[in-house]
């Protein structure tokens, strides 16, 4: 699988000490490929070895955050995985890898996100789903516009996919399950109440608003903040974050390998027929008149 190398854009401001990584497909609604996932991830792992960079930014081009997933390759993400090529089912422990190194793993985008020492800033507007929803979960920081909406609308398709625990360590059990459960869809008032997000600034605001927030941080001395990111660290492991991490490329895995009943609403059989957008459409029109 290949990405367009203009997908992922990476910058350095105010003198390197901002690394900034910029998701960039708002045509097709900023959607991440695993290519793109692990484009990001590596460069999260350069900037951890460049001494100059104290914060890391995270943002989009267009008015979403991202649409999540791109479930245009789902299945040939789990084909190129050793063993997914085999026999007309891929096994399962490709399924498992697939999930492992793009995502969930020690080198996946999320774990090298919520590892990272660097402080890591993220920049939400519009459409804040599923990968977008886990990239707030894993930043230290979320500035947002007043138009942000978080939501994983992949789970009410699929189920539950990945990790959990973060979710709940953040917002709480009861406010964890009504995502999990009624596919509930955060507004930015909601988010930061619920304690997803540190700021809410307007629509024209958020990148200025972030860029302050990241030259605010980078005043900090590098030792300080190397410090901090371990106290964090051990704090994550205390809560056991990083168990819930190991579990998730199991529960990813078995994500992939669900049956639908009749009647049931079979997303990824509506974006093979009719593509991404019209299938999202579809998606919205079904659950809304099942409410």
């Amino acid at each position: 699988m290949m990405t367009d190398p203009g997908d992922i854009l990476v910058t350095e401001d105010d003198g390197g000490l901002i690394g900034r990584i910029t998701i960039n497909r708002p045509l097709d609604g900023n959607v991440v490929s695993t290519p793109m996932a692990r484009q990001i991830s590596d460069v999260i792992a350069a900037f951890a070895v460049n001494d100059q960079v104290k914060v890391i930014v995270l943002d989009a081009t267009g008015p979403d955050l991202t649409h999540g997933y791109d479930p245009a390759e789902a299945e040939s993400a789990i084909r190129a995985a050793p063993g997914g090529a085999e026999g007309k089912v891929p096994s399962q422990r490709a399924r498992l890898m697939a999930a492992d190194d793009a995502w969930w793993g020690p080198d996946g985008l999320f774990h090298r996100l919520l590892h990272s020492r660097k402080v890591t800033i993220l920049a939400a507007q519009g459409a804040c789903f599923e990968v977008g929803l886990h990239l707030a979960l894993c930043a230290d920081l979320v500035v947002a516009t007043d138009t942000v909406r978080f939501g994983c609308r992949r789970w009410r398709h699929v189920g539950v996919n990945g990790d959990i625990s973060l979710l709940i360590a953040t917002v709480g059990l009861k406010r964890a399950k009504e995502m999990i459960y009624a596919g509930a869809e955060w507004s930015a008032a909601e988010a930061q109440r619920y304690g997803l997000l540190d700021e809410v600034v307007a629509a024209n605001a958020v990148s200025a608003g972030v860029t302050e927030l990241a030259k605010r941080c980078a005043l900090v001395m590098r030792d300080a903040i190397t410090a901090e990111k371990q106290v964090v660290f051990a704090s994550l492991a205390k809560m056991q974050i990083d168990l819930g991490f190991a579990a998730a490329s199991v529960v990813a895995g078995w994500g992939t390998n669900v049956h639908f009943r009749e009647g049931e609403f079979n997303f990824l059989r509506e974006a093979r027929a009719h593509g991404l957008q019209e299938a999202m459409r579809r998606s919205d029109e079904y659950f809304t008149a099942s409410t």
